[in-house]
């Protein structure tokens, strides 16, 4: 059963044109990702050894690590978020804004924030502009708008928001962390070789580039 990360039903099918082989056309002059992507890990850096994405001490944070489960790793079982059995999509204890507590907060952010600095060893990845849907390879889903509008995204018991736009040929989404902070994730194709190039950029000013090659049955546009 595949876990949704703020997806709506409209991934499904755009999931669908992938499974072709064929993404369907982005914007007019724009590249279009779609596709089925494989790590190359020679040509990719390798996840830091620290965690690249921790605050600063804070009053409160010593309590805030002491209730984390499993001492603060990201929670691949449940993927740091549960599909709500609403019977509509929902999801339970997702929360935003001004009903989520600080402590839920901080902890979706750094859950967030580990599960960026480990690449996934494949993406495949549906896009009809401006519908961008990211699936990793632990068939977790995010959806994306190109159009700047503000997409939500569980980690735990919270949501981060992030806004996507395109500069240039490139794909850039960013994920507000609060107080004038973000992560930016860039997405491009490297002309000749056709390879999808990522790029994260952290809130303390730290990037990691990650390239895929395209997977041999699938046809880049």
């Amino acid at each position: 059963m595949k876990r949704w990360y703020g997806v709506t039903a409209v991934a499904l099918g755009l999931l669908s044109a992938v499974t072709t082989g064929h993404g369907q056309s982005a914007s007019a002059g724009k590249p279009n990702f779609s596709g089925v992507w494989i790590l190359n890990r020679a040509l990719s850096d390798a996840p830091p050894q620290t965690d690249i994405g921790a605050r600063a001490s804070g009053p409160g944070d010593q309590g805030d690590r002491a209730g984390r489960a499993g001492g603060g790793e990201f929670d691949r079982a449940t993927g740091g978020g549960r599909l709500g059995r609403t019977g509509d999509g929902g999801y339970r204890g997702q929360r935003s804004g001004p009903t989520a507590n600080s402590s839920d907060r901080r902890n979706a952010i750094d859950e967030l924030t580990r599960e960026l600095r480990n690449p996934s060893a494949s993406l495949t990845i549906s896009h009809a502009d401006p519908t961008l849907a990211v699936t990793n390879a632990q068939d977790w889903t995010r959806l994306f708008q190109s159009n700047g509008q503000k997409d939500p995204h569980q980690a735990g018991a919270a949501t981060v928001l992030s806004t996507t736009r395109w500069d240039g040929d490139r794909l850039v989404t960013e994920y507000d962390l609060g107080s004038a902070r973000n992560i930016r994730i860039i997405y491009s194709l490297v002309p000749g070789t056709r390879q999808l190039l990522e790029q994260v950029s952290f809130a303390n000013g730290q990037t990691l580039k990650r390239v895929y090659d395209p997977a041999k049955s699938t046809k880049q546009q």
